[in-house]
């Protein structure tokens, strides 16, 4: 029957007095390697009489020293170890320390079963030694045979499991369990770990023997502790914090995310019965007006000083007409003026400088962020498929290992051969990565060599070595031993020394492999399935610019290299931190092609269509292709001219403004020559004494309109300028400016080209061979009987009078019209709050750019992160413990401190996005201090020396501590932070702070060496995210983390604030508001088209509400058919939503001044405005717009595919059905027109048939 000793100090108290109770070992023979060898010795206990040596085990054991000292305190101290085996067992145990201090309770527990084994009374009870004799005859303890409870090493286990590696956010265990990581370590792997002599940290081997696997009936004796839980404390001690030890953690409520809406059938609730019982209300009561009897109501369109408009119109078109020469003269000189600064226009390619406004909050703190720490690494990234996707299987010593296709043999050999060769880039025209690189481990004055450069790959666990990587044997056991082992080992523990890379710091395989089964977001993948590899060369960035010619160069031969790259095996996508502004130049120089077809087929277009052609013998005569060249000409005019003006304003540009306001504007502007021209062909020329008259008339009465619709136009631009983002906000102002100029030029210069043309036409003079005249009739007598040809109805207006108009105002027709429009106009009311927001980032590259595979490749294969940076700016005492409280995550830290929180909000990835608690330079500068031999200074200088430095000159630092002793007192604290930030990790001081934070903490050293830490970060790694919604979410969750933190300050009445810094974040801001941004800028804009077509119709208030009821309309639809056809809603596709508003009056206006303007009732007035003028809106406003847009739909970039052919084919689209279909059937419906007077001068409006 096996026997438990129940308590540790019963052994004295019980068999003390035993003969056969006494010691294995006492004292020390001789050393291997770096490790003391003990004496066999089988005699009892002896006396410690040593001061030192009793105050360390009275600190290590306090339970067996209080034990061995008796009630009294004043026994002799008789122990089974002398003074230097007290010493080397502090050596031990203050390597523990670096790893496990965070938790005294688990360093308690810890060394309960180190002292026993060690220096206990009764050795023999539960040790067995084995012995052997060194070369100087003295027997020593080779090994021995450590019998212990299971419970007791399970009980130590789970007080220490918990406890955080501050520098990785991982667990310590990751650390302390040898070949084994915190998720596959358990309390028996962990002991053997540590009696495992093969490491570098055991002096001879410890074979535990474990009571659960006694036989039954065993005599043997077996240790049994009752080491406390974690969140319990020893006397005169302290239980572990909240972040090592989850007992200790305050109850708190789990963040919830954002709340969830409200939806019925997945659609946001409150909209879809507002959309449900609108349709339903209008659906009947359309019905029962179609089947009863009601009469319409009667409908008073009053224009208070419409004709002002008119007047001036007619006078300055009449003017421009009369003069056309001068005019074109001062036109010419206007445009010269303002082309000419297009010499000072500069244009940026910069992402940031794009994508994020200046006075952006992530702006500011990204700014803030590059001034203290310099700004974020430049990446240079390859993502690496293996062609072949075949598993296979491994027999290794713990087991049969399945592997993922990354790790095959002749794969990895590529690849790292690849990896090699990149390494080599330059390197002969001292060009190489090593001018370039990240070396964190530098010391001051080093040179940097290749390898001291931070790369990510796993050939790092092979330190870039092929012979080791191909190295392979066969053990005693028969398993063959090769690079699988190695990779084995490191990718369940990369922070084994072993798997350090060249450069002096762990391969995180999260950064290195991709392509594992998806697990839960708080879970590590197996990584040993990979399916693809990632290889990550980091370099420095610089703030100035001008520094960063170097880097420039060898991405572009990283770039080069992987393009001309080919490969059997691999399947390589890359990108290097310049291919995204390279990708943005291609683009550019790509559209090139589009903008020339575009206006090419709009030049033939406008060229056939103004023209009035009715033979091919008059083809020449007829044809208005001069003219149409004309108008082209003026909108490429308007187009650089807007471009020079913001050039002499210092505006900076983009390329998206330049590649897409020649595309907008000529859609746009184009179509006002159409109703200039079609308007004058259809005046009765016979009333008119000149042409000049004539054409001034044309321009009166099409004037105002074309005054509404561009001013409602350039109003909604304007509107845009209100964006945060520059490349929307610069394009907007760039466009604004262009349709006014366009606007200005049209009522000036094509005027003046207008009766240029005509009077060339009245002498028969060809087009483009102006000096050829043509024979036959008089021009202005050339139709049969006198009848004036011009105006003659043409083929549209044809159609439209005979068949469309007639079957349109049909009444079953219009009462099936209104219910379609109604169902589908409450349909989309229905799905606008589903609109995604966001933009993907592949969205913005050409789509044949090496970085759209880049992006896609990341989905698949990206599992770690982007490091979130927590900036902590001035205003805390450091070196005073009680703000040491606000931040530290240790012992006698708050409970709601900084980094406490963020370790709380670390257990809720899945919401927070917050994959591992947060790095903190102070806690692991405590725990440095507080080990002996870690911080050294230099006896000769005074200065620092390095904690693995063996110099006879480099002693201890003199370090003085608070009364309990967890703090060092404000004069240390302050001196030593240098010593830390350039300490290098090693096994015996793993907490120095050179590699992990040299970068993270900003100081002033004063004229006494005295240190004052300013600006610092601690840093966080974050979930994987890859599109927008999971990176503009993990913003919403860090600013509130960062808004409870700072509250938390403010109420300790610390002037300290902190912020959350990611790469990422500044592209992502604008989605936390796009919504309100949507709302406020769509109202803003409806009510500019409210005010603008108000005074433009002469305060006539029904026309105005008519136009915005049809503009709201076009709005809903156009919204709900981008939900329809995946547009999402980011600043881009808000600022089209702000120029549908503009454009979708054009599709209205001209129509109801139409109705407004003739006679008879309301269904006759809605048959004759949709004969002229609307057969006029299809030509000249529809199909304009359509042959401009649809040549877009060619583009290489994306963003023009979705958010400029899609949304302008569709404003076009949704813009004519309202205007063609809707606006006429609901013009029709109305009552009587209650008529103003109107005075002689209008009288030729009530003629023409085009307003």
């Amino acid at each position: 029957m096996k026997v438990i000793l129940v308590l540790l100090w019963l052994i004295a108290g019980v068999w003390s007095q035993s003969e056969e109770l006494g010691c294995i070992w006492y004292g020390q023979s001789h050393m291997i390697g770096a490790h003391w060898q003990n004496l066999a010795d089988t005699r009892p206990a002896r006396p410690l009489n040593s001061p030192t040596a009793e105050a360390i085990f009275a600190k290590r054991c306090p339970l067996l020293y209080k034990e061995y000292k008796g009630e009294s305190g004043e026994d002799e101290l008789s122990l089974c170890c002398d003074a230097a085996q007290v010493e080397t067992m502090e050596s031990g145990l203050s390597q523990a320390d670096g790893v496990f201090s965070r938790c005294p309770t688990c360093t308690r527990n810890m060394a309960l079963t180190v002292c026993a084994m060690t220096c206990a009374k009764n050795h023999t009870l539960f040790l067995t030694a084995y012995n052997a004799t060194n070369s100087d005859n003295q027997v020593f303890v080779e090994y021995i045979d450590y019998r212990i409870s299971d419970e007791t090493v399970q009980g130590v286990y789970n007080s220490c499991e918990g406890i955080q590696h501050t520098q990785t956010g991982r667990p310590a265990m990751d650390l302390g369990c040898g070949g084994y990581n915190a998720k596959t370590c358990n309390y028996r792997r962990w002991y053997e770990f540590m009696g495992d002599v093969s490491g570098d940290y055991v002096p001879f081997q410890i074979n535990y023997i474990w009571s659960d696997d006694a036989e039954e009936g065993s005599e043997e004796i077996y240790l049994e502790l009752s080491p406390l839980k974690c969140g319990e404390s020893y006397e005169d001690s302290y239980a572990c914090a909240c972040i090592d030890c989850e007992e200790s953690c305050p109850l708190t409520d789990a963040p919830t995310g954002p709340e969830e809406l409200w939806k019925i059938a997945g659609l946001y609730g409150v909209t879809f019965i507002i959309a449900l019982v609108i349709g339903i209300l209008l659906s009947g009561f359309i019905c029962w007006g179609a089947i009863g009897r009601t009469s319409a109501p009667n409908i008073c369109m009053p224009t208070l000083f419409g004709e002002f408009f008119y007047h001036g119109f007619r006078a300055w078109g009449t003017f421009c007409a009369k003069h056309p020469v001068l005019v074109l003269a001062l036109c010419s000189w206007a445009i010269a003026g303002l082309s000419y600064g297009i010499r000072y226009m500069t244009i940026t390619t910069d992402p940031v400088e794009l994508w994020a406004g200046e006075d952006s909050q992530t702006r500011i703190e990204k700014d803030y962020f590059d001034q203290h720490f310099g700004p974020f690494y430049r990446t240079n990234q390859m993502f690496i498929k293996a062609i072949n996707q075949t598993y296979f299987t491994h027999d290794a010593p713990s087991g049969l290992l399945q592997f993922g296709p990354a790790f095959e043999y002749n794969f990895l050999k590529e690849v790292f051969e690849l990896q090699e060769a990149i390494m080599k880039l330059g390197m002969d025209e001292n060009e190489g990565l090593d001018k370039i690189c990240y070396a964190p481990v530098l010391m001051a004055g080093e040179t940097a060599t290749i390898d001291h450069c931070v790369i990510q790959s796993i050939y790092g666990y092979f330190q870039h070595d092929m012979d080791k990587f191909e190295n392979s044997y066969v053990d005693s056991n028969n398993y063959t031993i090769n690079y699988l082992n190695q990779l084995e080992d490191c990718l369940r523990v990369p922070m084994m020394e072993d798997c350090f890379g060249t450069f002096g710091g762990p391969i995180e395989p999260g950064i290195a492999v991709g392509g594992m089964p998806k697990v839960a977001v708080d879970e590590d993948p197996d990584y040993m399935l990979a399916t693809g590899l990632v290889i990550t060369f980091l370099g420095r960035n610089q703030n100035d610019e001008s520094k960063l010619e170097p880097n420039m160069k060898w991405e572009k031969l990283f770039v080069d290299f992987l393009a001309d790259y080919k490969s059997e095996r691999l399947d390589i996508a890359y990108m290097a931190e310049r291919s995204i502004q390279d990708a943005i130049v291609e683009l550019s120089e790509g559209e090139v092609g589009t903008v020339v077809i575009s206006y090419v087929v709009m030049f033939v277009y406008v060229a056939i269509a103004l023209g009035h052609i009715r033979s091919c013998c008059g083809f020449l005569r007829e044809s208005r292709i001069m003219l149409a060249i004309g108008g082209i000409v003026i909108v490429m005019a308007s187009v650089v001219c807007s471009l020079g003006f913001w050039g002499y304003l210092n505006v900076t540009t983009t390329m998206l403004a330049i590649e897409v306001i020649p595309f907008l504007v000529l859609a746009v502007g184009v179509d006002n020559i159409f109703i200039m021209v079609h308007t004058y062909h259809r005046l009765d020329h016979s009333k008119f004494a000149t042409t000049h008259e004539a054409i001034g008339e044309a321009i009166g009465q099409v004037g105002p309109s074309i005054l509404q619709t561009a001013g409602s136009e350039i109003a909604c631009f304007a509107i845009g300028c209100l964006s945060d983002m520059p490349a929307v906000k610069t394009f907007a102002m760039y466009a604004a400016t262009a349709l006014l100029l366009d606007f200005l030029l049209q009522i000036t210069a094509f005027v003046a080209l207008m009766a240029i043309d005509e009077k060339r036409y009245l002498d028969g003079r060809l087009d483009m061979l102006c000096c050829v005249k043509s024979g036959g009739k008089n021009a202005r007598n050339d139709g049969e009987d006198g009848v004036n040809k011009s105006k003659e109805a043409g083929v549209l207006e044809s159609l439209f009078k005979n068949f469309y108009t007639p079957f349109l105002l049909s009444k079953p027709v219009k009462v099936c019209v209104l219910l379609v429009f109604t169902v589908v106009t409450c349909l989309s009311l229905m799905v606008i709050p589903s609109i995604e927001k966001g933009l993907d980032q592949e969205m913005s590259m050409p789509t044949d750019s090496h970085v759209v595979k880049y992006f896609r490749y990341m989905v698949d294969l990206l599992a770690m992160g982007a490091p979130v940076y927590w900036v902590l700016k001035p205003g805390l005492n450091y070196s005073d413990p009680l703000q040491q409280n606000l931040i530290c995550g240790g012992v006698e830290c708050n409970n709601n401190s900084l980094s406490v929180q963020l370790y709380t909000q670390s257990r809720y990835p899945e919401i927070t996005a917050l994959a591992r608690p947060a790095s903190s330079w102070l806690d692991d500068y405590i725990d440095w201090l507080a080990i002996v031999d870690c911080c050294k200074y230099n006896v000769t200088t005074g200065g620092f020396c390095s904690s693995n430095s063996k110099s006879e000159d480099c002693l201890p630092c003199e370090r003085t501590f608070t009364e309990n002793g967890l703090r060092p007192d404000a004069e240390t604290f302050n001196k030593y932070v240098p010593y830390f930030l350039f300490d290098l990790p090693d096994a015996e001081c793993a907490k120095a702070g050179r590699a992990s934070y040299a970068d993270a903490v900003i100081y002033t050293i004063d004229d006494e060496g005295m240190s004052t830490v300013g600006d610092t970060y601690f840093m966080q790694y974050s979930t994987t995210s890859t599109t927008s919604e999971e990176f503009y979410s993990q913003l919403r969750e860090v600013r509130r983390i960062a808004g409870e933190i700072n509250s938390m300050f403010a109420e300790n009445g610390v002037d300290a604030e902190i912020f959350a810094y990611c790469v990422f974040y500044i592209y992502y801001e604008q989605y936390l508001t796009i919504w309100e941004d949507a709302m406020f800028s769509l109202g803003m804009s409806l009510l500019a088209i409210f005010v603008v077509t108000l005074l433009i119709t002469g305060l006539d208030i029904t026309s105005t509400l008519i136009v915005l009821f049809m503009v709201v309309c076009i709005l809903i639809n156009m919204m709900g058919l981008m939900w329809a056809w995946n547009i999402i809603l980011n600043a881009i596709s808000l600022v089209n939503l702000v120029v549908c508003v503009g454009i979708g009056v054009e599709f209205v206006a001209h129509i109801v001044r139409s109705f407004k303007r003739a006679e008879g009732t309301a269904q006759e007035r809605a048959q004759h405005s949709l004969n002229v003028t609307g057969s006029s809106v299809l030509s000249g406003i529809t199909l304009t717009k359509f042959a401009g847009i649809v040549v877009l739909g060619f583009s290489n970039s994306q963003i023009f595919q979705v958010f400029y052919f899609r949304m302008y084919l569709l404003i076009v689209l949704v813009g004519a059905a309202h205007g063609l279909i809707l606006l006429p059937v609901l013009l029709s419906l109305l009552g009587p027109l209650n008529k103003l007077a109107r005075g002689s001068s209008a009288d030729p409006i009530t003629t023409t048939t085009m307003e």
